[in-house]
């Protein structure tokens, strides 16, 4: 299980975590929804060992970070709202560099993605939902048991939106555990768990106790 306890996080005089917490098991997707700013991202990027708690208690499955910084890496894969792909590059180098040169790509990763016909071509020529298959695609790679998403869906078309939606199912039926900000209702509620951030605290709701119109009117959320 991930476990995150009191999380403190202040920029300058803002402060962003006042005390938030939140818990994930293997096998379900944990939704952390609420207004832009209100510290989802914030978050994130502390559970992916990028961004450093002012205060904080993270365990991954049993594992206290704050003794072992190397546990990010063994267990997180982080895909950020901006995807980090070397535009350059194809998508084959792309799959390559992030597999930390490994010479053989994940064939059934490519299958998965269906990224075969596209391995030769330059990321700079990719629509913007196939960048954001091959960032989750290359974070899959090294098989991490936690999966980190920002706003995995935004601005992607129906069929996009769709296919990252069977990605994730896929993800979480194996054993794996989704962790993601969102602002779609549709992934809110193929989530298991919810917390709500608000003044820097979070509230979980259990899928069973969901109710949207309550999202709706105290977070202001729009499906994207």
């Amino acid at each position: 299980m991930v476990k995150a306890k009191d999380l403190y996080k202040s920029y300058g005089k803002n402060e962003v975590l006042k005390g938030a917490s939140i818990e994930a098991s293997p096998g379900t997707i944990t939704a952390l929804v609420g207004r832009n700013g209100c510290g989802k991202s914030t978050m994130l990027q502390i559970l992916a060992g990028t961004l450093k708690a002012d205060k904080s208690s993270i365990c991954f499955f049993g594992n206290d970070v704050s003794k072992d910084k190397s546990v990010f890496s063994k267990y997180v894969g982080y895909v950020p709202q901006d995807d980090p792909l070397f535009e350059e590059l194809s998508v084959s180098d792309n799959l390559q560099f992030w597999a930390a040169g490994s010479k053989n790509v994940d064939k059934s990763i490519i299958d998965k993605f269906e990224l075969k016909e596209l391995l030769k071509t330059k990321v700079r020529d990719l629509s913007g939902g196939m960048k954001r298959r091959l960032t989750i695609a290359c974070t899959l790679q090294r098989t991490p048991p936690v999966l980190l998403l920002d706003e995995p869906t935004s601005s992607l078309d129906l069929y996009y939106q769709g296919s990252i939606s069977n990605i994730m199912n896929d993800f979480v039926s194996h054993g794996g555990t989704i962790i993601m900000s969102t602002h779609n209702e549709h992934e809110i509620v193929l989530s298991d768990v919810i917390y709500l951030f608000e003044d820097g605290k979070t509230t979980r709701i259990l899928k069973d106790a969901l109710d949207m119109n309550d999202i709706r009117r105290s977070f202001l959320i729009q499906d994207k």
